[in-house]
């Protein structure tokens, strides 16, 4: 999976179930080499430390941890801890 593009559409899958985001921010993560914050917008109820997967266009996944979680309305801005192969 590359680095994606804000605005660009991804797949979460949570115990909830699938979830469609989409990215709204890309950070470098400061305390992980070679990791990413993406701040993304989805629905559905993240808790901080839950473990996620993000589902590739291929089908692979690659796991994430929700950092940080703010409400406002339905939807949510939830920050994605996660370590992208090169």
């Amino acid at each position: 999976m590359k680095r994606p593009k804000i605005d660009e559409k991804l797949t979460l899958l949570a115990d909830f179930g699938k979830t469609e985001a989409i990215c709204a921010e890309v950070l470098d993560n400061p305390t992980t080499e070679e990791g990413v914050l993406l701040k993304v917008m989805a629905r559905g109820p993240f808790q901080e430390g839950q473990q996620v997967w993000i589902i590739d266009r291929n089908g692979s996944k690659i796991g994430a941890t929700v950092e940080n979680v703010f409400k406002q309305t339905i939807d949510s801005e939830v920050t994605l801890s996660t370590v992208l192969p090169a």
